[in-house]
């Protein structure tokens, strides 16, 4: 953190309700010039806590706004009765941003009196469906961090369909099967199917222990829910991409944030065969890297035969870069995120939406091989942070 972005917001009002009741959970919402779409936002949300029957307090941060975002959610929020806090915040060029927004939000709900142990964020031009906040709770027994199901707004898309790239369905196809072929190769017992590979800020969920063990939300002014996941994996936190829980999320090709996702969908509206997703890769090296992911997982956390078997699958690093040693690291997600970003055999090999379709047959074949070869065994280390084995002679 430089001492730009160390910079304080002003605080130019806050409204506040309900504070000093004991809140079971908490959604926090950045807001920026929101005024035509926070109120459909607050309302939605406030039916999934109806729905949910739980004590759930709501922390609006409207942030560098010209509009009445700020007015219009406290009006809603104090129309529902809602237990809640609506900030508005200016902060000095360069030092905001979302994920600065989001982790504000967070810390703040950490202060109150009888604190939240599960927290959500979601964003102002989203809704929340009805089982929401239930659906979240319940994924968050067993995971620390839940990334949820983002839903297009309908309406909005049909006014964008006839802009969007001819091979954007192929993606979506591909897409499906990568991710059933992905939880064959590395199955994880919190990560079950149906699932996605969604990182959203649209809908996340997390408990304030993961919270804590990640240092809050990463400070960036765009992509900080992939941040927020790539972390989270660093530390062997239970990571799920969860169904249930979803948001109708808005399909506007001018965003608050230059960058964003409308950024994004403008700039693949503007393109005849945009690249998919950057998880997605041909059939070939998705599989070798989520079979080699699986597999070492499994030795974990044994540091000769993870090692040897990493040299076996991928050959050894050539070069300066010799493949990391296992001892080295505290948890098998900072291992294998160490061994992707060195390891010329893992080095990502982009898709653009055209080969996607060319591709999937060959996915589909991946798929079929590894149900004939049988489900590779869910392994859970994510209790065994401090685990070492003896080290490399």
């Amino acid at each position: 953190m430089n001492a730009r972005q160390s910079a304080q917001p002003v605080l130019r009002r806050v409204a506040s309700s309900g504070a000093g009741t004991p809140w079971e959970a908490a959604v926090i919402i950045p807001a920026r010039n929101e005024s035509k779409r926070i109120e459909a936002c607050l309302h939605a949300l406030a039916d999934a806590i109806a729905q949910a029957g739980r004590t759930v307090g709501v922390i609006v941060c409207v942030n560098d706004t010209i509009d009445d975002t700020a007015v219009r959610a406290a009006a809603v929020l104090r129309a529902r009765a809602l237990p809640n806090i609506v900030l508005d915040l200016y902060f000095a060029p360069g030092t905001g941003g979302v994920g600065r927004v989001r982790d504000l939000g967070m810390k703040l709900s950490q202060r109150i009196p009888q604190p939240p142990k599960m927290l959500m964020t979601t964003d102002a031009d989203s809704r929340a469906d009805p089982a929401w906040i239930a659906a979240n709770l319940t994924e968050l027994r067993d995971a620390h961090v839940v990334f949820g199901t983002i839903i297009p707004d309908a309406e909005e898309l049909a006014q964008i369909r006839p802009l969007l790239p001819r091979y954007s369905l192929a993606e979506e196809e591909y897409a499906r099967a990568a991710v059933r072929l992905v939880n064959r190769l590395d199955p994880l017992p919190h990560d079950p199917l149906p699932s996605h590979r969604n990182r959203s800020g649209a809908s996340i969920a997390l408990t304030t222990e993961a919270l804590g063990r990640l240092g809050g939300i990463p400070w960036q002014p765009l992509s900080e829910d992939r941040a927020l996941a790539l972390r989270a994996e660093a530390l062997d936190l239970r990571v799920r991409h969860a169904s249930a829980p979803q948001v109708v999320t808005s399909c506007r090709l001018q965003g608050r944030a230059e960058g964003g996702m409308a950024t994004t969908l403008r700039v693949r509206c503007s393109q005849d065969d945009p690249f998919c997703d950057d998880w997605l890769e041909p059939a070939e090296a998705l599989a070798r890297r989520y079979r080699t992911k699986g597999r070492l997982r499994a030795l974990w956390p044994a540091p000769s035969p993870v090692w040897w078997l990493a040299r076996e699958l991928l050959g050894p690093a050539p070069g300066l870069q010799p493949v990391p040693r296992p001892d080295r690291f505290k948890t098998f997600g900072a291992f294998w995120q160490n061994l992707e970003a060195i390891h010329p055999a893992l080095r990502r090999h982009p898709l653009r939406q055209s080969h996607a379709a060319r591709e999937l047959p060959l996915l589909l074949a991946q798929l079929r091989d590894s149900e004939r070869t049988g489900l590779q065994k869910p392994v859970d280390r994510s209790q065994r942070e401090t685990d070492h084995a003896p080290a490399l002679q």
